[in-house]
């Protein structure tokens, strides 16, 4: 299958390693600004040297070889891309979040239906092995009463933004901030196995910038709740518990699954998590190039309404924080 990369960065490095590895994947292009960062990248992965190099995303859509985009581009960007290229009859595979807010996803999701495409939100984590693991291993712990995941890293980019840069990643009008980076990671998990909460109550550390570097989001179930902590100006140990009143999984890594315990009340722990895979995101790559191939036009694992739930939540945390995208005055958050 014919897949363009749109994006340069280290994101997209990883899905192609990862992807290389499948015999039904074939890296048809990459789309850059500029020639000279596809020819960077390109050097970088020896054996798709052959591969094209478009300039623009109305080149990709015009290109009928073209069978599928993974999308990479800055968050700002996602809902022009994907719209664009589903209206064009490509699928889309979006990198998280798949958009800035509700009423872009709407957008995408309303573009994908009428032009009959499939359109799937790349979270990695729910098509790992161990998401299945942990998933089988919940009925352990009892009933559960709180989950409480943690994304602490502090990133590369925070030191030059300190000396006055002003990296994208701390942008609000390229739709970033820390809860999008790193909390939608336990944000997502959460919501894949418990759903949508009854409610939502965030605080955060806004950067002048107008964007959050660190927060917590509290939510409410009806006989439960969780806490997602993250930031990207501070390190944290990131380990993930799900509670109940048999017991608890504690995982490692809440963005790749790498290791999941069962941990009993008695204190008796179990790994349960099978060994970390370095290739992690084939999995949803497989699964996509899957759902595509039986002509189904939605993930039943990354399915539209939980990224509708994921989003609202994100939507709401934001509000409450004060971060505002340029994209949130075309709707009411």
């Amino acid at each position: 299958m014919n897949f363009v990369i749109v994006g340069t960065n280290f994101i997209s490095d990883t899905l192609l390693d990862a992807a290389s590895t499948l015999s039904n994947f074939n890296l048809y292009g990459i789309c850059s600004r500029q020639i000279s960062s596809g020819e960077r990248f390109l050097a970088n992965h020896p054996t798709n040297t052959d591969a094209k190099i478009f300039t623009s995303i109305d080149a990709v859509c015009q290109d009928e070889q073209v069978d599928a985009v993974y999308i990479a581009a800055p968050n700002s960007l996602h809902s022009a891309y994907a719209i664009q290229c589903l209206k064009a009859g490509k699928h889309v595979l979006g990198e998280k979040p798949s958009a800035a807010n509700s009423h872009e996803l709407t957008a995408i999701l309303t573009a994908a239906q009428k032009h009959q495409r499939l359109y799937m939100e790349a979270m990695m984590t729910t098509h790992l092995p161990n998401f299945a693991v942990l998933k089988n291993a919940l009925k352990r712990i009892g009933t559960p009463r709180k989950f409480i995941g943690q994304f602490s890293q502090y990133s590369s980019r925070y030191d030059k933004f300190k000396n006055g840069e002003r990296p994208n990643t701390f942008l609000p009008e390229f739709a970033n901030g820390a809860l999008v980076d790193l909390g939608i990671y336990p944000l997502y998990i959460l919501i894949a196995l418990w759903g949508a909460p009854n409610s939502v109550h965030a605080s955060g550390v806004l950067l002048e910038t107008g964007v959050d570097g660190a927060g917590d989001v509290l939510l409410n179930y009806a006989d439960k709740q969780a806490v997602i902590s993250y930031s990207k100006i501070s390190q944290g140990e990131n380990i993930t518990e799900i509670q109940g009143e048999l017991g608890r999984i504690r995982i490692e890594a809440v963005s790749q699954l790498k290791k999941v315990e069962f941990i009993a009340n008695n204190g008796q722990k179990e790994t349960i998590s099978a060994d970390f895979d370095e290739h992690f995101m084939k999995y949803e790559v497989a699964h996509f190039i899957e759902m595509i191939e039986q002509n189904t036009l939605e993930s039943h694992i990354n399915n539209h309404q939980l990224s509708r739930d994921v989003m609202t939540v994100l939507d709401t945390a934001r509000a409450q924080l004060g971060v505002i995208y340029p994209a949130d005055s075309k709707a009411e958050l």
